[in-house]
């Protein structure tokens, strides 16, 4: 409500119970134009109100997207103009409004809900040196605990998904034998090494969902399975192995709201990497549509902060392999098929996908228990600041350093300095231990000559 819709309210209020004795003196106390009280006396409703029947959006919608505008702003993905309109555009087709908005649309959107106005966007991909950095890790727990304030997010309600490359075959060296003269030889691969994408989703304490699978192909096919060993999970297939926008949605409505469904309405965050299948419109729709809300890891960090990345993918996929290759050795060049892949899949993932395994990346990972110094001091964190002890010790091996040059003895006086101030008589010692350095630094040179 803008100032002039409070200062109407407040005229008609004071003029009803009594404070004004006419409507005039209401208006003129509160700044409004007579007449405009006068209307609503009269039973004239607002302008806004009375022309709701025009808008393409109810005000309950346009207050859903101005949420879900918020949400995003608060994930680090404000949307522009244009992906404003296009969320609008999905709502209007629930309505089974299919014309196009108008030009001006936006502008009287804006209008009527002032909880939002377009703001400067500041890119940072483009600023960002590739590599997990100090500053963007530190971005990112900041950006997960605000999340997970403002929605009241428990760890049973926080979830993480990534999707995975598995070889329909061996992809690491093998031990064979051979020429006892070479170091080397050469083995033929159980198959063209195909790859099929696999899509896990972990929670924080220690559950996983089914996995789905996304096979290369049109179509699945009946004579990839052997039914008696299927497992119950979710098959698909792409053009070329990978997640795609469609195959993002199913996976969303078909498998993680179902099986995640938390008691009453609490709120799920699901923490994923920037995917483009992960923005698209519908995706970000049917999220706000059920309470779910997303924090995308920053680029090029997930071996620093994704727990599916520290500790679940390697113990899976090396049980996995284990089998693929004792499989090679008994029977060579056999074709891994798509079958084979699910059984031996399903037993490494039985074996690797453990609670205790899950938990342990979420731990690595430094989100759950919270703890950010796990990320934020990561072996594979670029231009990794100094802890306080370090910095401490780092200090402490500069100043206890014998100084080899004057150069060196000035340098250990502004460390001490940083540190604190030196009484008069440590800076009286250091000054003639600095100029007798300089002495002796200038006979040495003079010998030398």
């Amino acid at each position: 409500m803008d100032q002039k819709e409070q200062n109407l309210q407040m005229a008609i209020a004071d003029f009803e119970s009594g404070v004004y004795k006419s409507a005039r003196k209401a208006a003129l106390a509160y700044g409004v134009p007579p007449s405009t009280l006068n209307d609503r006396l009269n039973g004239k409703l607002p302008k806004q109100i009375a022309h709701q029947h025009e808008q393409r959006l109810t005000p309950t919608q346009e207050a859903f997207l101005t949420d879900w505008v918020l949400e995003q702003d608060l994930q680090g993905f404000a949307p522009s103009h244009a992906r404003l309109r296009e969320m609008a555009a999905q709502i209007l087709d629930r309505n089974g409004d299919a014309e196009p908005l108008g030009k001006a649309w936006v502008a009287g959107y804006f209008k009527r809900n002032p909880r939002i106005k377009s703001l400067l966007a500041r890119p940072i991909e483009s600023a960002r040196i590739n590599g997990a950095q100090p500053g963007q890790i530190q971005e990112f727990y900041d950006l997960y605990k605000r999340v997970q304030r403002k929605a009241n997010i428990q760890a049973e309600n926080s979830w993480n998904m990534d999707e995975s490359g598995v070889a329909l075959g061996v992809c690491t060296n093998t031990i064979a034998v051979g020429d006892a003269s070479k170091k080397k030889t050469l083995v033929q691969s159980p198959n063209n090494r195909e790859w099929v994408s696999i899509v896990e989703t972990i929670s924080a304490l220690g559950r996983s969902i089914r996995p789905l699978v996304i096979f290369k192909g049109k179509h699945p096919q009946s004579t990839w399975f052997h039914h008696d060993e299927v497992p119950d999970w979710i098959y698909t297939t792409s053009k070329n192995g990978w997640i795609a926008n469609r195959i993002a949605y199913a996976w969303l409505t078909d498998v993680f709201l179902p099986e995640t469904k938390p008691p009453g309405d609490e709120a799920r965050l699901l923490l994923l990497d920037g995917h483009g299948s992960h923005h698209i419109v519908e995706f970000l729709l049917k999220c706000k549509q059920n309470n779910v809300w997303l924090v995308f890891l920053p680029p090029h960090s997930t071996h620093v902060l994704q727990p599916l990345d520290l500790s679940c993918f390697s113990p899976v996929k090396s049980k996995y392999r284990e089998q693929i290759a004792e499989l090679a050795s008994l029977d060579d060049a056999a074709p891994i098929k798509k079958h084979r892949l699910i059984k031996y899949y399903h037993r490494a993932r039985e074996e690797g996908l453990t609670a205790r395994i899950i938990k342990s990346g979420w731990r690595a990972s430094g989100i759950y228990p919270w703890n950010p110094r796990k990320g934020l001091e990561s072996s594979q964190v670029k231009n990794k600041a100094l802890t306080g002890l370090e910095q401490a010790k780092s200090d402490q091996l500069n100043v206890i350093a014998t100084p080899k040059k004057p150069r060196d003895m000035y340098q250990m006086v502004q460390d001490l300095r940083n540190g604190h101030t030196p009484d008069r008589k440590t800076r009286l010692v250091l000054q003639k231990v600095s100029r007798q350095l300089k002495r002796l630094t200038v006979e040495a040179a003079y010998k030398d000559a």
